[in-house]
């Protein structure tokens, strides 16, 4: 992308969003990855950093802690480590280490996660661990960089040669200082280090009376620093051990620094993907403070806003409130309500190419057209935007704008000569897929010519292709906007009642400019306003009044659709009431035929036991073989007629008759009592009435529980005879179900609240057959979902813990659930 002219990052206020990004990114390597940041040139690069930045949104959103620290900036040391037989400092050792785990580490991360970063994954595969160099460095240094006695055995030796040798010049040094005490020389200080020997303070006036060399003298003159005699050669071994002691550590340093070395092509071009990683760490941050998120592409040149907010807007307006709140003065209340940024939602691209937008001073006009440039530089560069998320935007080959001001005395330009220069630029060098803004077209001359010459120019640019937007107040462009074709009129809304602008766009309506309004609110006189008009002329005064009456109905029919919209969307959401309820209804409805086909089943598995059972004892009697096969064909006979009578009494799905519970639908009917026996709306399975309260019936059958509204109820029956094995049966069906609880639910594509009520019963099935763990399929999606759940999970007192599932059982998509 190109853009035009220099100065276009100040004016459409990019500016502001790279100082922010500068102020998230973490480390020089940051820093200069920002520096030369520039506007992609390829679709296909721009998907991609686009795809990297909101999946790191997503991984910060998600709390996932990616490993992104510590880095530092290796490269002087790495050209320090160039020359052969050269060696690093430890420090540089330590940041190289430090910077090789997070390398490592970070790696790590995103390749156990590849199926929720793929890019990031992808991103971070050319990094090359160097483990072997970590363990290197790790065996020579501490952490406070300094180096380790075990770095080498000639260094540990020499090392306890050093300290025993001080220990022995110390004691030798501590004799001589007492003695001189004694005498009177010396005022009883401690021993000290003088010129890398250790010496003992002693009076400059008895200098001579101890044996020794003066090494010092203290800045008053008072003291002179004495090297015992005594002690000379115990000093000069332990320079002598100190010399090798150095010796053998840069011998250690040039080892390590070899390896470095060795290493060096590896080491920067993982600090080049730390850059990229700190780069897109500050995208990643900036972008959730926003709440941006990544549009759609296209490559028609579409551009196609809703809710966007204007950052720049948006940051200054939190930051006037978070001063607000730091002097004490409170932004909700009456003197300083809290100022929010008017979404905009605005097209260009499609049914037109350009837009000419009218209105009031301060309206809003500038700031929509800025809002367009800032949104399509950002995306540019790769960084989401704050608009709804079926926004879409293109990737312009070029943005080329004239706004404000650039009159010079220097290059001895009027404010219209700076206009006509850009001008001059946008006509010659704009290609069809270019954006074109243009401020206050057509001023800073006479008001004919420059509205003439900018429509001109307009005409030109749409001919072109290009993607132009036009801020004026002329009144001749708001008629060849309404008659040219490719060309749009947009407005920004002004209260008629207030006589203050909302700053809220309008597509399709040209806009007047209230100045007679504006007046009048600001205290000029109705005979002044008066006079103005008729000077205006009629037809202009006519023209603005037809405006007026426009945006006027305009807005009447907006609050209109308004209403008509909320009523809409209160009836979808009573429709979706009623299909909650049918398909709770059904869901009933199924439920007690499946139990009663359960109950016939088990009642065809005691017989065929009973049927089993007699033929044993049959034999056991030892019957003749006739006698066996006639009981057979007669048990036989019996199985079939329960199996007659239960495909009989199941049509659909297996359903059990009212007859197996004791009634029929046309034996009953009447008042319901408890004890009764019913059936629910339509249904054909019979079940008992437990108890009757508040015109609702607890129901039984088999272990299953539910109450029902009395107006649902159909009486077929009186109470049923008890059973012998009622009780028996109840457990049998409660461990039933307490078996077929599932260990798992999907609730993919359901709505919020459909699922959390399918997720509850589905714990409570599961908590009442004992289970440990469940998971819950809800997808990745937006994150709603999912987080409404967490939310949910986190209210129920018999849930102990929730998680995401690890990435081979469905990542982000899966929760798992501790009962």
């Amino acid at each position: 992308m190109e853009t035009y002219p220099d100065s276009l990052d100040e004016k459409l206020g990019f500016d502001v969003v790279r100082d922010r990004l500068a102020a998230r990114v973490q480390s020089p390597l940051g820093e200069e990855r920002l520096a030369s940041m520039r506007p992609a040139r390829t679709m296909g690069w721009l998907r991609g950093e686009l795809g990297r930045v909101e999946e790191l949104q997503g991984a910060f959103q998600y709390g996932d802690s990616v490993p992104l620290s510590p880095m530092y900036d290796l490269r002087d040391a790495l050209r320090r480590a160039a020359p052969e037989d050269a060696y690093v400092d430890p420090e540089d050792l330590m940041a190289a280490r430090r910077t090789l785990v997070t390398v490592r580490r970070l790696k790590k991360h995103f390749e156990a996660r590849r199926e929720d970063y793929p890019r990031l994954a992808d991103a971070v595969a050319r990094a090359t661990p160097l483990p072997d160099l970590e363990e290197n460095i790790a065996s020579i240094l501490d952490e406070d960089a300094s180096i380790r006695d075990d770095a080498s055995a000639e260094l540990r030796r020499l090392r306890q040669q050093i300290r025993s040798k001080e220990k022995e010049l110390r004691t030798t040094l501590d004799k001589a200082l007492r003695h001189a005490v004694q005498e009177g020389h010396a005022t009883g200080e401690q021993a000290t280090l003088r010129g890398g020997r250790m010496v003992i303070p002693v009076r400059a006036s008895a200098k001579g009376k101890v044996e020794g060399f003066v090494h010092d003298r203290s800045a008053s003159g008072q003291t002179v620093y004495i090297e015992p005699a005594a002690c000379l050669e115990l000093n000069n071994e332990v320079r002598e051990l100190q010399s090798a002691e150095q010796a053998e550590i840069e011998r250690i340093l040039r080892r390590v620094t070899d390896h470095v070395r060795a290493e060096s092509d590896a080491i920067e071009e993982n600090l080049t993907v730390l850059a990229q990683f700190d780069l897109l760490r500050a995208k990643a941050r900036f972008a959730n403070r926003l709440d941006a998120v990544v549009p759609k592409l296209n490559d028609e040149g579409h551009v196609e806003i809703y809710e966007g907010r204007n950052p720049v807007l948006q940051l200054h307006f939190e930051s006037l409130d978070a001063e607000a709140k730091t002097e004490g003065r409170s932004t909700g209340g009456d003197d300083i309500p809290p100022r929010e940024v008017v979404p905009l939602d605005l097209e260009l691209g499609a049914d037109f190419r350009t837009l000419v937008i009218t209105g009031p001073n301060a309206g809003g006009k500038t700031v929509t057209m800025k809002t367009v440039g800032l949104f399509s530089l950002m995306l540019a560069y790769g960084l989401p935007v704050p608009v709804a998320p079926h926004s879409s935007l293109p990737l312009f080959d070029q943005i080329v704008a004239d706004i404000g001001d650039e009159q010079s005395i220097e290059d001895d330009l009027s404010t219209f000569s700076s206009h006509v220069s850009n001008l001059r630029h946008m006509l010659s060098a704009v290609g069809e897929n270019a954006l074109v803004l243009i401020d206050e077209a057509g001023t800073g001359t006479d008001p004919d010519e420059g509205a003439a010459l900018a429509q001109a120019v307009l005409e030109r640019l749409t001919a072109a292709g290009a993607r132009t937007i036009a801020t004026t107040h002329h009144g001749t462009l708001k008629t060849y906007a309404h008659e040219a074709e490719g060309v749009e009129n947009g407005s920004m809304e002004f209260d008629q009642e207030t006589l203050r602008p909302t700053h809220r766009y309008q597509e399709g309506v040209p806009g007047s400019s209230y100045a007679f309004e504006i007046a009048r609110r600001m205290g000029l006189s109705g005979d002044l306003l008066d006079r103005a008009r008729g000077l205006a002329g009629t037809q202009k005064t006519a023209m603005e009044n037809l405006i007026t009456t426009f945006e006027r109905r305009t807005q009447e029919l907006e609050e209109e659709l308004y209403d008509a919209r909320t009523a809409r969307e209160k009836a979808e959401a009573e429709q979706q009431r009623y299909e909650e309820k049918t398909e709770k209804l059904e869901k009933e409805r199924d439920a007690f035929r499946q139990q009663a086909l359960e109950e016939a089943e088990r009642i065809v598995e005691e017989a065929n036991a009973r049927i089993e059972n007699t033929i044993r004892e049959i034999k056991e009697a030892q019957a003749e073989s006739d006698a066996t096969q006639e009981a057979r064909e007669q048990l036989e006979d019996y199985k079939a007629d329960l199996r007659a009578r239960r495909e009989e009494a199941a049509p659909e799905q297996g359903a059990a008759p009212a007859e197996a519970d004791g009634a029929s639908p046309a034996a009953g009917g009447g008042p319901i009592h408890e004890g009764d026996q019913v059936v629910v709306d339509d249904g054909s399975t019979a079940v008992e009435v437990q108890e009757i309260e508040d015109g609702e019936a607890r129901l039984l059958m088999g272990s299953m529980h539910m109450r029902v509204s009395l107006d649902r109820l159909t009486r077929v029956g009186g109470p049923a005879e008890p059973a012998e094995s009622d009780e028996e049966d109840t457990g049998g069906n409660a461990e039933m179900a307490a078996l077929e609880a599932s260990p798992s639910i999907d609730v993919r594509g359901e709505r919020v609240d459909a699922a959390r009520r399918q997720v509850q019963q589905f714990l409570d099935d599961a908590v009442a057959a004992n289970l440990d763990t469940v998971e819950i399929l809800h997808g990745k999606g937006t994150g709603a979902l999912r987080n409404a759940l967490h939310e949910m999970l986190s209210d129920r007192p018999d849930v102990a813990d929730h998680r995401k599932a690890p990435i081979e059982e469905g990542g982000a998509g899966v929760t798992k659930v501790d009962l």
